[in-house]
Order: structure tokens, then C-alpha cells, then sequence
């Protein structure tokens, strides 16, 4: 009888490479675009225990266009450059209760957006909050990564690259 040859599975070590390498791990930490609202580049937070994704906006507000909920907001610094600040205008989508990290909820504005992570250009639903006295003005929750979508490594930070501008 001869031995029959048994093909060799691959390796996590170089399934997770090849991950890498597609774009397909996130660390927890990454830079993301915000192309819809004209920030370049801003650090986020990867969070798989958060639901929903956050950014940091001051002095969101309702306001009503040609029959539809709008949100006037500024961001503050995300121009590119460090300084200066950018008035935003995105569609309500709705209210929404969010519980905070220390139990703590609180109304928030939701908006879908568009988000940049590395090569990926996905949309993304967003709670508005004051995020200053956290380290990262925004925070990348699960639903933005659902399942399938990304890997994430918490040892590692910005695995996916800068977002490419277009």
C-alpha cells in the first residue's frame, strides 16, 4: 500500500497574514475617513464591546431641509491640518438611547455615514456625543465591523493604513 498524500493546512500565522495583507484586520487603534463630512483622517477607537460607532461633535442640533431631519454639528480639528473646525450638516436617521461604558444612557443623534478604513469604504451608522475627555474622538463599534466584515487584533494598532483618498 502507498502512502497517501495529505494536503497540509494553512497556518493561522498565514491565514491571519494574508488577512493583513486584504485589508481585512483592524488593531485597536486605526485611522479612518470620514469623506461624506470632509475629514481626511481622524484615530479611532476599535471597540467590539461598543454597539454603535461615535464621533465627537459639538453642539449637535436638529434642523428641518425641504421636509427632512437634518443634524447641524461641528467637529472640532479634523480639518487635516490639527486646527480649525468643520460645520457638518447629515441626515437624522433617528434619536436613540446609547449606553454609555460606565452604564450611564443618554439621547443621542444617530446619522449614517461613510467611513474609510484602509481600502474599505463602508457606511455606518453614528452616534454624536462629547467625546473630549476621551482618548480617541471616535470610536468604531461592532455593528460597523459586523461579522465577517474584519478581524481585530488587540495588540496591534493601525493595521489597515491610512484611508486612501479619492
Amino acid at each position: 500500500m502507498s502512502p497517501q498524500r495529505v494536503k497540509a493546512k494553512p497556518s493561522l500565522k498565514s491565514q491571519t497574514d494574508t488577512l493583513i495583507s486584504d485589508g481585512h484586520v483592524l488593531g485597536w487603534r486605526e485611522w479612518i475617513g470620514l469623506p461624506d463630512l470632509g475629514v481626511p483622517l481622524i484615530k479611532a477607537k476599535v471597540d467590539t464591546g461598543a454597539r454603535t460607532s461615535s464621533l465627537h461633535a459639538l453642539n449637535p442640533k436638529k434642523v428641518v431641509r425641504d421636509g427632512q431631519d437634518f443634524v447641524s454639528f461641528t467637529l472640532p480639528h479634523y480639518r487635516g491640518d490639527g486646527h480649525g473646525r468643520i460645520d457638518c450638516l447629515a441626515p437624522l436617521i433617528e434619536m436613540r438611547e446609547i449606553r454609555s461604558s460606565n452604564g450611564s444612557a443618554e439621547e443621542r443623534f444617530v446619522i449614517a455615514t461613510h467611513i474609510q478604513v484602509g481600502h474599505h469604504k463602508l457606511k455606518v451608522e453614528v452616534s454624536l456625543a462629547n467625546r473630549s475627555i476621551m482618548g480617541f474622538p471616535m470610536l468604531l463599534g461592532r455593528t460597523a465591523m459586523k461579522a465577517g466584515r474584519f478581524l481585530v487584533l488587540p495588540s496591534k494598532s493601525y493595521l489597515a493604513g491610512k484611508p486612501e483618498q479619492r
